[in-house]
């Protein structure tokens, strides 16, 4: 399983790229962002994040005319393309060309998935709430079941996002995502510490999920975003800065 560890550039903003995706720089243009700029947040100047979602489209090429965010609350649900769409929905399936598609993190897990043959992918918004709902694993279902993808071509890329290593939950919290990948050892994604406190990796959380499924092209990017807080932004830092994944898929 391969791991990425740095930025492409650091300048004019962070940007992490998936060894894997690239190799398919002709059809699509995907990234993951970081500091210093926000791409968004309740508590973040709006037009300032609306200038800086521009800077970011300008500088790696994507298109601003269909640029498309989903009113993220942490649900399982998922909206299609730029279509209008009133519920609030954390993940954005891609089947047309020319639309750009950004989902906000500042510790949740951001994911990418693409399969090159039926050119479809979807960029997801993976909090503790949506991974102990399978949102990974019911984005990529529905790209198998309803755009013909076939599990054995999606790659997957798992964005930076808070690590193991520092993510403590309550043993709610670690229960609840834990019941969705039962064949899992808990070693796989959570460690207990002296205190008695659970520490949860969401990464692996959402890497078994799309395992499960005959999923295997799976990369994860290493970054935490709590550790790696000079290139991330960090909610339990206590930042209001967001930053996102996105994907846009090319003619």
């Amino acid at each position: 399983m391969p791991k990425t560890a740095s930025p492409v550039f650091t300048e004019p903003f962070v940007l992490y790229q998936s060894t894997q995706l690239s190799a398919y720089a002709e059809r699509v243009i995907h990234g993951f962002t970081g500091k210093p700029i926000s791409l968004g947040g309740a508590a973040y100047p709006a037009e300032a994040a609306k200038t800086n979602r521009a800077e970011v489209c300008q500088t790696v090429g994507l298109s601003p005319s269909r640029l498309t965010l989903p009113r993220q609350t942490h649900t399982d649900q998922h909206r299609l393309n730029d279509a209008p769409c009133e519920r609030e929905t954390d993940a954005i399936i891609l089947t047309e060309t020319g639309v750009a598609a950004m989902v906000q993190v500042a510790d949740c897990v951001p994911i990418i998935l693409y399969e090159p043959q039926r050119h479809v992918g979807a960029v997801i918004h993976a909090g503790w709430r949506g991974t102990a709902q399978s949102i990974s694993a019911k984005v990529a279902q529905t790209l198998i079941q309803q755009h013909q993808a076939r599990p054995d071509r999606i790659i997957a890329i798992i964005g930076p996002s808070i690590g193991g290593c520092c993510y403590e939950v309550s043993t709610e919290v670690a229960d609840a995502v834990g019941e969705t990948i039962p064949h899992a050892s808990l070693a796989e994604y959570q460690e207990t510490q002296s205190s008695g406190k659970p520490r949860v990796d969401l990464k692996q959380v959402n890497r078994l999920q799309l395992a499960a499924l005959g999923i295997t092209q799976i990369e994860l990017l290493a970054a935490c975003t709590f550790c790696d807080n000079h290139l991330l932004w960090s909610h339990r830092k206590g930042e209001a800065g967001r930053q996102v994944a996105f994907l846009e898929l090319k003619p």
